[in-house]
């Protein structure tokens, strides 16, 4: 969804036997599978969702989760995540410039999930797709499996999360997005309430 939403695509068809496919974890094979399909320019003028007034899901402070959005001229996300390591305190903000900015600076970011957590869900039989190459893999101390492509790789998979849920809104958004430690339950409660001005 945010591969959509960053490359403004709103009239497209997709047919799939299962689930989607995770890839390597990040959006990056998205971006390079509809540019090789090709983008066509259509006739009708693309509409925004521009924010009037602030937004706000849950309570704004140091310590707790939030996601707002406030009017601006462009869309922008920032992502505060503060964690014991081996997550830790990361923060980065991401300025919509156009399709190829977000292939470098956000598409990239792998999900991340600890050990724990997989080895719960391959219990239950979930995650079928889940293998060690498309995921950051954590422990309580470090990554276990692979280098991570940017030092703040969380933060910006968390705005990749952000970039697709808010694209449910069925337009591209226009504000400035603030959120910490947030997820998509969040993300989905924020769209729900600009649905509903």
């Amino acid at each position: 969804m945010a591969v959509l939403h960053m490359y403004r695509i709103t009239n497209l068809l997709i047919k799939l036997s299962g689930e989607v496919p995770i890839m390597d974890g990040s959006a990056l094979d998205f971006c390079h599978l509809i540019e090789e399909g090709g983008i066509q320019e259509q006739e009708v003028e693309l509409e925004e969702l521009t924010v009037e007034t602030p937004c706000v899901v849950g309570e704004v402070g140091p310590e707790s989760k939030y996601i707002m959005i406030e009017p601006a001229d462009q869309l922008s996300v920032t992502y505060k995540l503060n964690y014991p390591p081996p997550l830790g305190k990361q923060e980065f903000t991401y300025h919509y410039q156009g399709a190829e900015d977000f292939k470098a600076e956000i598409a990239p970011a792998r999900t991340f999930g600890f050990l724990r957590d997989i080895e719960k869900l391959h219990a239950q039989g979930l995650v079928s797709g889940g293998r060690l190459t498309n995921v950051i893999l954590l422990d309580d101390e470090k990554v276990l499996n692979t280098p991570l492509r940017y030092e703040d790789e969380f933060a910006r998979h968390k705005i990749l999360d952000i970039l697709g849920d808010l694209y449910l809104a069925g337009k591209p958004i226009r504000g400035k997005i603030t959120a910490h430690m947030t997820g998509h339950t969040e993300n989905i409660a924020l769209v729900k309430t600009l649905r509903a001005r």
